[in-house]
């Protein structure tokens, strides 16, 4: 698998493009093999999710010093770059792609689809609400504002709003042919990607994130902030301003210098933010357009 996804780069960068997506949809499909991913079951997933959170509770709690800012979205929708934008102000924290939330809702979720049951308790979600900030608490950072930039927690939207009133989510969008793309030409390590190996898998999994998006918009209204990737490649500073305004942040040029951050990036875009912003990735599946077909077709409504 490995040596397909690098024989495919050098064909890339030789500009052979044959050669590049043989070795690209072989290395995909190998590790499509190895994961055994069925788009059934995200389906399966998305539906209990929806099914929960039919009815929501109003609830309180009391007020945290920490401020948590969830940074949601699909994979290679500029999640990287709003945190490293976010994590450049003097108040936040950027704590990076935690696995914290899911491994507090997964055991939830598990327990409820046993016993076939979908109705959420208060003391569940204030579970999650103690147990997700005692874990933010083990930062002992000064900033009291924390980002957390896994990008699938957008499927548990409901319960970041429920468990934390207060909390601030971040929604990237970006254009989903530019999206899949590059999600399709990327290796992940994470063995919970299983989805982005197929275009048909690719497509099918772009759809069910739309869907339970439009979702939590309709339940929690005015709760999620939109913020373009393109709107922000194109207008840095004004994008960048409203950003913080909706995160209660003042204003802080370093900001706009996020490129000059020190802190450690884990992702794949490790080396895009360490650059000034740049225009036009969102126009590079168009190249390759004669080969993506099937899964340009299947993006159209969206």
């Amino acid at each position: 698998t490995h040596l397909c996804f690098a024989l495919a780069k050098v064909n890339e960068d030789l500009g052979n493009q044959d050669k590049f997506f043989e070795f690209l949809h072989e290395g995909n499909r190998l590790r499509k093999e190895e994961l055994n991913y069925s788009l059934d079951n995200s389906q399966i997933l998305s539906s209990i999710i929806k099914k929960m959170f039919s009815s929501t509770l109003s609830l309180s709690y009391e007020p945290s010093t920490i401020q948590p800012v969830f940074i949601v979205g699909m994979l290679r929708s500029g999640t990287s770059l709003v945190e490293q934008i976010i994590a450049s102000h003097h108040a936040v924290y950027g704590a990076g792609e935690l696995t914290t939330l899911a491994d507090l809702i997964e055991p939830i979720l598990n327990d409820h689809l046993a016993k076939d049951k979908y109705k959420l308790s208060e003391k569940t979600f204030l579970s999650i609400r103690q147990q997700y900030l005692e874990a933010l608490s083990r930062f002992n950072v000064p900033e009291n504002v924390i980002t957390d930039k896994m990008p699938l927690n957008c499927q548990y939207i409901g319960f970041i709003l429920s468990a934390f009133p207060e909390a601030k989510i971040v929604h990237m969008k970006r254009d989903a042919r530019a999206t899949c793309w590059s999600i399709y030409k990327h290796y992940f390590s994470s063995a919970g990607n299983g989805w982005a190996y197929n275009l048909d898998d690719l497509a099918g999994f772009y759809g069910i994130y739309s869907n339970i998006m439009d979702f939590w918009h309709q339940t929690f209204p005015d709760k999620i902030y939109d913020l373009c990737y393109e709107d922000l490649t194109t207008n840095q500073e004004e994008e960048t301003r409203k950003l913080l305004e909706y995160c209660e942040l003042d204003w802080d040029e370093n900001c706009l210098n996020f490129h000059t951050s020190k802190r450690a990036v884990k992702t794949a875009s490790a080396l895009q933010v360490r650059q000034k912003m740049y225009q036009g990735s969102s126009e590079a599946w168009k190249k390759h357009e004669e080969y993506l077909q099937p899964l340009i077709k299947a993006l159209s409504s969206y």
